[in-house]
């Protein structure tokens, strides 16, 4: 069930990418398994559960994403999900050197480990894929400095590897506490609402704009 919606989502995508020639399939693809996977473990919940909030306080509006609404939102012309790589010229650059300053994996991981490191491994192989070729792309898609992305475009295989290993438990969704923006998000696309999912994403997609380019200026 859940490779047929990935495949569908890598199909079915409709959305711009803020860089001509960069193909959406890829990040489409990444933003639907996440979104299946969480959909599935709200499903699967058991009551009281140490689940993070995003997940305990829309239970039911996750377990009630359909494959539709999983593609729909999947469709987003930015990654949902993030592993740190707004910080990575700190931990990639400092990745010989010995010094394990890596994103803090949170204290109720929103993925199970295995899943978590696949993930992440592809993502990190996608961003750094997007680094080289437009590295301006990479910036919006992943709400990173120019900075950090020079940093993961400079990245061996095996360093990513590496670097996938040690940050898997630190993938979450984008603005984890941002509850009343996710309901809005899962409400949009379960109900086929897609001129309010275009305003939400719209809006944020200039949140990215706006905290790259503080990075940026720091």
């Amino acid at each position: 069930m859940a490779g047929r919606v990935v495949q569908r989502a890598r199909d079915d995508v409709r959305h711009w990418l803020p860089s001509q020639g960069v193909d959406p399939a890829p990040l489409a693809e990444l933003n639907a398994e996440c979104l299946g996977l969480l959909a599935s473990r709200a499903a699967d919940l058991p009551a009281h559960a140490g689940a993070p909030a995003l997940i305990t306080e829309l239970r039911r509006e996750w377990a009630e994403l359909s494959a539709q609404a999983v593609r729909r939102l999947g469709a987003a012309p930015f990654s949902l999900f993030e592993v740190g790589l707004g910080q990575s010229a700190r931990w990639l650059d400092l990745r010989s050197a010995g010094v394990h300053d890596y994103p803090q994996a949170v204290a109720s991981p929103f993925f199970e480990p295995v899943a978590a490191r696949s993930i992440t491994r592809r993502m990190l192989v996608y961003g750094w894929h997007l680094a080289r070729s437009r590295p301006r792309a990479a910036c919006l898609v992943f709400g990173a400095p120019l900075v950090s992305v020079e940093a993961l475009a400079a990245c061996s295989l095996a360093s990513l590897e590496l670097a996938a290993e040690r940050n898997a438990g630190a993938l979450r969704p984008r603005w984890p506490t941002q509850v009343s923006f996710w309901r809005e998000l899962l409400g949009a696309a379960s109900a086929a609402a897609d001129r309010r999912l275009h305003e939400l994403l719209l809006g944020g997609i200039q949140r990215l704009a706006a905290e790259t380019l503080a990075a940026h200026s720091s």
